[in-house]
C-alpha cells in the first residue's frame, strides 16, 4: 500500500472517531504481536484501537476503531482496508463485527434523549437519524403508523445535515425543547414549526454519534440487530425485512 493511501486511512479514522467509542481492551491488545501494535501506533498515532483480535485467518489480526475495522498481518507488514468474506457461508465477517459494535453502542443510548414513537406491543426497534428538512425523512415519517401497527418501535435521533446553527439545526432545537417532542417533530416534518425556543439539548452529541455510525445521508436507519439502511425504505419493505 502506498504511503499516501496509509495517510488517507489515518486521516479518515481520525475524522470518524469520537468520544463515543469504547476504550481499548487491554487484554486483547496485550495478546497481539508487538509488531501489530507498533505499526498501528505509527499509522494512527492519535488513537489506540478499541480492540485487536486474531481473525479466522491465522496470522491476520482485526484492529477496530469504533465502527472502522482494519486487518493487519502479524508481522505488521501488510494492511488490508476492506471487507472479509466467508465464501463458504457467504457471510460478510467485517459487517457482522461492525453490527455487533453498533448494537453495543445502541444499548448505551438513553431513550430519554431520543424522540420515541412506541407501539402497544414492541416486536422490533428502529433507531433513525433524521433531518427535519429531508424529504425522504418526511416520507418515512408519514408511514410511521404502518410501522407502529406492525409492532415496530421508532427512536429518532436528530441530525440536521446543514450543520450547527443552520435553519435545520435551529428547527431541531425547537422540536427538542417543545413540551411534546413527538408531536412537535411530526408538525415540523409537516412544515409547521413553532416559534424558535432554546434549551439544553443533545443534538450536537447525536450529530457526532451519526459519524460513528457511518452516516452518509438521511434517513439513516439502524436496525436493532446492528444492520444499517442508508436512505429511505418504504414501510412495507421495512416490515417485510424485519419479519424475516
Amino acid at each position: 500500500m502506498k504511503i499516501k493511501n496509509i495517510v488517507n486511512i489515518s486521516r479518515a479514522l481520525l475524522m470518524t472517531l469520537s468520544i463515543a467509542t469504547l476504550d481499548v481492551v487491554a487484554s486483547e491488545s496485550k495478546e497481539a504481536p508487538s509488531a501489530v501494535v507498533e505499526k498501528l501506533q505509527s499509522i494512527v498515532p492519535a488513537k489506540s484501537p478499541d480492540s485487536i483480535t486474531e481473525t479466522q485467518i491465522s496470522g491476520l489480526y482485526e484492529a477496530r476503531y469504533g465502527t472502522t475495522i482494519l486487518y493487519i498481518s502479524a508481522d505488521g507488514r501488510y494492511l488490508i482496508d476492506g471487507s472479509m468474506l466467508d465464501l463458504q457461508t457467504r457471510a460478510n465477517l467485517t459487517e457482522q463485527a461492525i453490527a455487533k459494535v453498533r448494537v453495543d453502542m445502541l444499548s448505551r443510548l438513553d431513550e430519554s434523549e431520543m424522540i420515541n414513537y412506541i407501539p402497544e406491543s414492541v416486536k422490533r426497534t428502529l433507531t433513525i437519524f433524521t433531518d427535519i428538512d429531508c424529504q425522504y425523512c418526511v416520507k418515512l415519517h408519514e408511514e410511521r403508523k404502518q410501522l407502529l401497527a406492525a409492532g415496530i418501535k421508532l427512536r429518532y435521533l436528530l441530525y440536521p445535515r446543514a450543520g450547527f446553527n443552520s435553519p435545520s439545526y435551529n428547527k431541531a432545537v425547537t422540536v427538542w425543547c417543545s413540551k411534546d417532542r413527538a408531536e412537535a417533530l411530526t408538525d415540523a416534518k409537516a412544515g409547521m414549526v413553532p416559534d424558535a425556543i432554546e434549551c439544553e439539548n443533545p443534538i450536537l452529541s447525536q450529530m457526532s454519534l451519526a459519524t460513528d455510525f457511518g452516516l452518509k445521508g438521511t434517513p439513516h436507519i439502524v436496525i436493532d440487530d446492528g444492520e444499517t439502511i442508508s436512505g429511505y425504505m418504504p414501510a412495507k419493505a421495512l416490515i417485510k425485512k424485519l419479519g424475516q
